[in-house]
């Protein structure tokens, strides 16, 4: 017997199994939008590939042999099997269900991702969240990734965004460094400050810091340089310099007093912070609700 793998002999089981169901190859046309004579000649070309009649044919009805009765189980069997993917993919397609894989960067991930996952798998509890915190810059064809989260410039990737804020930075101090070393009025003041620098994890330059009207520069006199965005604003809480950093991260620590903006003339944003999917992919339910829900919160906090 050969093997049935062709489109040709599965449209021969389709046909075979419509018309054991609706009893003549008239019938099985109509259900599959054929004539009755393609319903026939479809069955006869399977039966001449398995080399076994499958019906008894008569002139006034049609019944399966006994190997016809064995196929029809399986075929059946198959025919549901295919409908109920049909089904759940429909469901998955149309109700935020199933596995949703992000790519987020890691303090951001940290201050403000994470804290509103509760709030987000109460509303959708059939989403399962793989969320990799990460500074690097993923591939999500090649990888997977059905969200990221980017921050800065976006390049012209062919992706789909939504812009959910500006990467708004602070450069501050504590006050206790601030009232042994003064308050710097220019960016050209900090080279009599102690600036503490971040360095990149994955490439280890030096972050430049940049303000309106002048090109990027390095402060002078760093006094560390750390590769950890929360450890660069526990080291200026502890009033060992000056440091320039998302709001985000110092927002709180500066609404009570831990943190005092300088410079808030001269700072300003470096690009967005923006969400990005391969082109579709926001047509499905769960991508379509994590970008709703998180563009919003993300957005409150920066």
């Amino acid at each position: 017997m050969s093997g049935i793998a062709s489109i040709e002999s599965f449209s021969g089981l389709v046909a075979f199994a419509a018309t054991v169901e609706s009893g003549s190859f008239a019938a099985a046309g109509r259900k599959l939008g054929l004539s009755a004579s393609a319903a026939g000649k479809a069955v006869e070309r399977l039966e001449l590939r398995l080399g076994v009649r499958l019906l008894h044919r008569t002139t006034r009805s049609l019944a399966p042999t006994g190997e016809g009765e064995v196929l029809y189980q399986y075929v059946a069997r198959i025919l549901k099997d295919l409908q109920e993917a049909e089904r759940e993919l429909h469901l998955i397609q149309n109700a935020p269900r199933g596995r949703l894989k992000i790519s987020v960067p890691t303090v951001m991930g940290r201050r403000i991702v994470l804290p509103a996952f509760n709030d987000f798998h109460a509303l959708f509890p059939e989403i399962l969240v793989d969320i990799n915190l990460d500074d690097l810059i993923v591939d999500m064809v090649e990888e997977g990734y059905d969200l990221v989260l980017r921050l800065g410039e976006l390049e012209d990737s062919g992706l789909q965004a939504r812009r959910v804020g500006p990467h708004a930075f602070m450069t501050c101090a504590s006050p206790a460094y601030l009232a042994q070393r003064g308050t710097p009025r220019t960016p050209a003041d900090l080279a009599e400050h102690c600036c503490i620098h971040y360095r990149f994890p994955t490439t280890g330059r030096l972050e430049a810091w940049a303000f309106k009207g002048e090109p990027p520069a390095r402060a002078l006199k760093p006094s560390s340089i750390l590769n950890d965005g929360e450890a660069l604003a526990s080291a200026a809480i502890g009033g060992l310099g000056i440091v320039q950093v998302p709001r985000y991260l110092v927002k709180d620590d500066v609404a009570v007093g831990r943190l005092l903006p300088v410079l808030e003339d001269y700072t300003e944003n470096r690009g967005s912070v923006s969400l990005l999917w391969p082109p579709r992919s926001a047509e499905v339910a769960r991508v379509r609700v994590f970008i709703d829900f998180f563009a919003e919160r993300i957005a409150a906090q920066l």
